[in-house]
């Protein structure tokens, strides 16, 4: 049973935009012992999840807070999804959309081919970041296996996009 709750995170109304609730990590970010548990509750619920991983994939930028320690901590390698022109070329791009416009993350997808992916975000809302790095790592030749997050705003139904892929978060927001 996870010790994060949702009054843990901070909200900001209307931000990036109109009508959008944005929920801030920061202060679980900010509270050591909070932190620690997060961290080993993430992991603990990962492996539970999906078992052996190859690699963990994470989006730019809050997946990169939680994404390395999680493949560190499950044996794996981390692959950082990155936003345009963060990425020396040659890479491969998905697009995405979010509740508030359109995104796209690129990977460097060279070696891939057959590895066990874990997808790792913060937040699982819409599920179009998870689901564009799905596609990415399919794309790739590799296997996503499961998809883990801290949150997750589960009134938006983004488990819908990870088209059946088990899922594991830590708290929910209705």
């Amino acid at each position: 049973m996870t010790t994060l709750r949702p009054e843990d995170f901070a909200t900001t109304p209307d931000w990036p935009k109109p009508g959008v609730l944005f929920y801030d990590i920061g202060p679980v970010m900010r509270n050591a012992e909070l932190l620690a548990r997060t961290t080993a509750e993430l992991v603990a619920a990962s492996h539970d999840l999906v078992g052996d991983v190859d690699y963990v994939v994470a989006a730019e930028a809050r997946g990169f807070l939680f994404g390395p320690e999680l493949a560190v901590a499950l044996g794996a390698g981390f692959i950082p999804a990155r936003k345009p022109n963060k990425l020396p070329p040659e890479t491969s791009s998905a697009e995405y959309a979010l509740e508030y416009g359109v995104e796209q993350l690129h990977i460097h997808d060279h070696g891939l081919d057959g590895a066990r992916i874990l997808v790792h975000d913060d937040l699982l809302a819409t599920g179009g970041t998870a689901a564009a790095l799905v596609e990415l790592m399919t794309r790739a030749g590799a296997t996503p296996v499961g998809a883990s997050f801290v949150c997750e705003i589960s009134a938006l139904d983004g488990r819908k996009a990870l088209s059946g892929l088990p899922v594991s978060t830590l708290v929910s927001f209705d």
